[in-house]
């Protein structure tokens, strides 16, 4: 079967090297004990599938056990787990574990079982057991009685008597027409009648004799998976073909497993939540191959494919910048070929910090017009560092296609002073490497590395020493004047992430970003002294007429950006940052007041091209087009610039 096989490889290089996934993000995060849980189990599904060729099996088994060695070392106080460590664990996320232990013939702790016994009651299994703090969360759902039930069966807790029963009892009831059971948790039926059908199959079958089927045909791959393993389950026909005709190149499925989170007070929902890197719809496609694609059924996956719309948007806005747009489009192809491989997982908060979720984002100044983005690079549901090495990757393509070949060997060093397999980094990183370029019709170009010091995802201290490692091998001296900047930038905020500039003839350029709790002048003043410019902040005010003040950009997140000469290691320019206000009064008039003030500061023609393309796919009032706008000073000018989002394109 090829196409489990493809299945268990994707799942495998997906697999964080301490042997965990994750997926679903949602307010409190994303998991990674429930999704571990329910993937191992998946595995150690294949490693038992005895019609699997040895390496698969093998490869399963490595995966399953390295799953559960994972969710051994972070069991919580309480002797259970939960859709991740920093919530209280709950019986469905508990259940996944211990089937996955299960079937590994791992001991299970008596502490687990104990804690699911305890979350039965006259319904059903409930999720969690708090019923007056965490009230509809407390109801018994099938799903999880039924995950549960199946965790102690397999465990030896209950024999197969013990389980019939408790299914006619618990399970049976909550059947609803045409043969179907629901979840408050889960949009797609599916789920909660493949759970209930399992622990039927494994009671052998008693008191009921149901033919699933959905209210509506499946219309994502999750769908198709769960119905085919349903009907499968039942004796029912099942044809396994638009499952596999829904598997892409690398061997997964796109990310469409949709988890809802109802309110607890009893109303509607709170959040909607997808699988981002396909790995739940992955696990569960794979689930249902095992037990219902005959080999002839195979498929061979279709050729990859791209999202193109970002290609036309970059094409569309160079030529009417005046840039080649074939030369503009073919840069942009190379940064983007993993990152912009369809199915993309765009736009998704969950995978990138970048433009609120989408893949890239667009910036213009006042100055002389010029093609300027940044973009996702890599391949975005790869684990944090081989993601980020796939991003280098593909900015060493765009360096070639530039002829900046040079200058992108000079910045390697420095480039893996930040990229270093060493560091531990959570796979939950949603920014290691982007990239980007500037063009201008004068023919001058510039390939631009973003590389982030890792302040959040690591949480130790040494961000800025990273970045000061990185500059010390671009050049910079040991003794850089930029140095007393920098202290007294560590005591204000933190280091964010560090820019190289590539450019021809092995020319490189280097800037330092700092985020700040807000606009301070007093620090911008006393850093302008720093750099030896002059102390005054007034260039840099973050104020724009009638869309910002300089009071409110004082009580919002804000930047500073320092770039860096080399090698002298001075200051030459200082920058900068704040955010826009979400919207209250449409992004058509934002975009007047904006276009209006630039023409004030200098040259508004990028602004006004680039807008006029991207202002027809935001909806008024709606997402975030105007995300951020930096003032630059080197002590003769300010310069300006505006960040705008091209909305994901639905039409390519």
């Amino acid at each position: 079967m090829l196409a489990a096989a493809r299945a268990v490889e994707y799942l495998r290089r997906l697999q964080h090297p301490r042997g965990s996934w994750s997926d679903f993000m949602v307010a409190v995060g994303t998991s990674d004990a429930w999704v571990t849980g329910y993937t191992g189990t998946a595995l150690a599904m294949a490693a038992a599938a005895d019609h699997l060729d040895p390496a698969v099996r093998k490869a399963a088994a490595e995966g399953a056990d390295a799953a559960a060695d994972w969710l051994l070392s972070v069991i919580g106080p309480r002797g259970a787990w939960g859709y991740h460590g920093g919530v209280a664990p709950d019986a469905d996320s508990t259940a996944w574990a211990v089937r996955l232990l299960a079937a590994r013939g791992r001991a299970i702790p008596e502490s687990a079982l104990t804690f699911l016994a305890a979350h039965e009651s006259d319904g059903g299994y409930r999720t969690y057991n708090d019923v007056s703090r965490t009230r509809r969360w407390s109801q018994p759902t099938p799903d999880v009685t039924a995950t549960a039930l199946l965790a102690r069966h397999e465990a030896g807790q209950l024999d197969r008597t013990e389980l019939a029963s408790a299914f006619i009892r618990l399970i049976a009831p909550w059947q609803r027409p045409p043969g179907r059971w629901t979840s408050i948790w889960w949009a797609e039926d599916g789920y909660a009648t493949t759970t209930a059908l399992e622990a039927w199959v494994a009671a052998a079958r008693p008191g009921l004799t149901p033919v699933p089927a959905p209210v509506r045909a499946p219309q994502t791959a999750f769908g198709h998976a769960l119905w085919l393993h349903s009907l499968t389950l039942t004796g029912a026909t099942a044809d396994p073909l638009p499952l596999l005709d829904a598997q892409r190149p690398g061997g997964g499925w796109p990310g469409d497993a949709e988890l809802l989170v109802p309110d607890p007070s009893g109303g509607g929902l709170t959040e909607r939540s997808i699988d981002a890197r396909g790995i739940f719809t992955t696990a569960t496609a794979l689930r249902a191959l095992l037990v219902a694609a005959p080999p002839q059924a195979d498929r061979t996956p279709p050729p990859p494919e791209r999202i193109l719309g970002y290609d036309q948007v970059i094409g569309t806005v160079a030529a009417d910048l005046g840039i080649d747009p074939d030369r503009a489009v073919a840069a942009f192809r190379e940064l983007t070929r993993e990152s912009l491989a369809a199915p993309a997982p765009w736009p998704t908060a969950q995978l990138s910090g970048l433009a609120g979720g989408l893949p890239v984002e667009l910036s213009v100044t006042d100055g002389t017009p010029a093609l300027r983005y940044t973009v996702e690079v890599g391949d975005p549901v790869l684990p944090a560092f081989p993601r980020a090495v796939s991003g280098l990757y593909a900015i060493g393509r765009a360096a070639e296609l530039l002829g900046f070949g040079e200058s992108w060997s000079r910045a390697r060093p420095a480039i893996e002073a930040m990229v270093d397999p060493s560091l531990p980094v959570p796979e939950g990183c949603r920014f290691w490497v982007w990239a980007g370029v500037d063009a201008d019709t004068n023919g001058n170009e510039v390939l631009k590395i973003y590389l982030s010091a890792l302040h959040h995802d690591l949480a130790d201290g040494r961000a800025f020493h990273r970045v000061a490692t990185a500059l010390q091998r671009l050049g910079m001296p040991p003794s850089a004047p930029a140095l007393a900047a920098f202290a007294r930038l560590e005591s204000a905020g933190f280091c964010q992430e560090l820019g190289i500039g590539l450019g021809r003839d092995g020319r490189l350029g280097a800037k330092v970003y700092y985020e700040l709790p807000g606009w301070q002048p007093d620090l911008v003043a006393a850093v302008l002294a720093d750099a030896g410019l002059p102390a005054d902040p007034s260039p840099l005010v973050p104020r724009i007429p009638g869309v910002l003040t300089e009071q409110v950009a004082a009580t919002h997140r804000a930047g500073i950006m320092l770039r860096v000469g080399l090698p002298s290691g001075a200051v030459t320019e200082v920058s900068s940052a704040s955010a826009f206000m979400r919207p209250m009064i449409g992004h058509t008039e934002i975009a007047r007041r904006v276009g209006d003030w630039l023409g004030s500061t200098g040259d508004r023609r990028a602004y006004d091209a680039v807008a006029r393309r991207l202002l027809p796919r935001w909806p008024d009032k709606t997402g975030r087009l105007h995300s951020m706008f930096t003032r630059a000073y080197s002590g003769d000018a300010a310069r300006t610039t505006v960040y705008l989002r091209p909305a994901f394109p639905t039409l390519d």
